[in-house]
């Protein structure tokens, strides 16, 4: 398959173009079966059209930049070809995000000059809609990933969209800061782990964190709030290296 159309697709996420990230979740949004949603991925990323079902079971295809070239693809040519686009069956590991959304701009996808105020924000909803699968909780988290995007109608594309950008953002930090965030494991059938009602666990966190900084000093609030997130993450994560010392020598 290959040989014959020369096939380009993107070797990974960090690769993926604006059109190309929507295409993959408006055919997530449609709950189809993953491989279902790889073959589509390929083919149109591909720029391959399926003439038709022949009756032995093969595809009769062509390159749209290529209307005078036909070939037959079996059932495993295109499974075996879909492999290269694996790397869609899992969350980035790495922010990705879509840069526009209409005329409204992201904010910095990595969160550089973010304030913690919105990263805590942020965590709310995305901890929250983990918890409920309330996808108005989504439409919140947009609104504060995409700023001047409430005159723009938010699909269900765009809101699984942020959901995967926050998710590769939240993954990202737990390497940069791994005493403070910890990964939960996806195997978890609850994957916050969480007993009591989620708004009062997250205002806790939320409170703790705010408290962690400020030394107790309400008057530190707004400051902290401000900060710029990285700076408040590393902060955070080395008082959390910190207390795990003091259990370790303790122990």
């Amino acid at each position: 398959m290959e040989a014959f159309f020369n096939l380009s697709l993107p070797p990974g996420w960090q690769s993926l173009s604006d059109r190309q990230l929507l295409y993959f979740f408006t055919q997530l949004s449609r709950d189809l079966p993953m491989e279902e949603i790889l073959t589509l991925c390929l083919f149109k990323w591909g720029d391959i059209t399926v003439l038709c079902h022949l009756h032995n079971g093969n595809y009769l295809v062509r390159q749209r930049h290529k209307p005078k070239h036909e070939a037959q693809l079996t059932f495993r040519q295109i499974h075996s070809a879909t492999a290269s686009l694996d790397f869609l069956r899992h969350f980035p590991t790495s922010p990705v995000c879509i840069t526009r959304i209409g005329k409204a701009e992201a904010i910095d996808k990595d969160f550089t000059e973010v304030p913690f105020s919105t990263f805590i924000s942020c965590d709310n909803y995305y901890q929250g809609f983990l918890h409920t699968k309330n996808e108005s909780l989504l439409k919140d988290l947009a609104t504060l990933l995409y700023p001047d995007v409430k005159r723009v109608r938010l699909t269900k594309p765009y809101l699984y969209g942020s959901f995967y950008w926050f998710a590769s953002l939240k993954w990202y930090f737990s390497g940069m800061f791994p005493h403070f965030l910890k990964i939960i494991p996806s195997d978890s059938e609850n994957l916050l782990g969480y007993t009591p009602p989620i708004g009062e666990v997250l205002r806790t966190a939320m409170n703790a964190q705010i408290r962690a900084l400020t030394g107790g000093d309400i008057t530190k609030e707004d400051a902290v709030l401000n900060m710029d997130t990285w700076r408040a993450l590393t902060e955070l994560d080395a008082k959390a290296k910190e207390v795990e010392d003091i259990k370790r020598q303790t122990k």
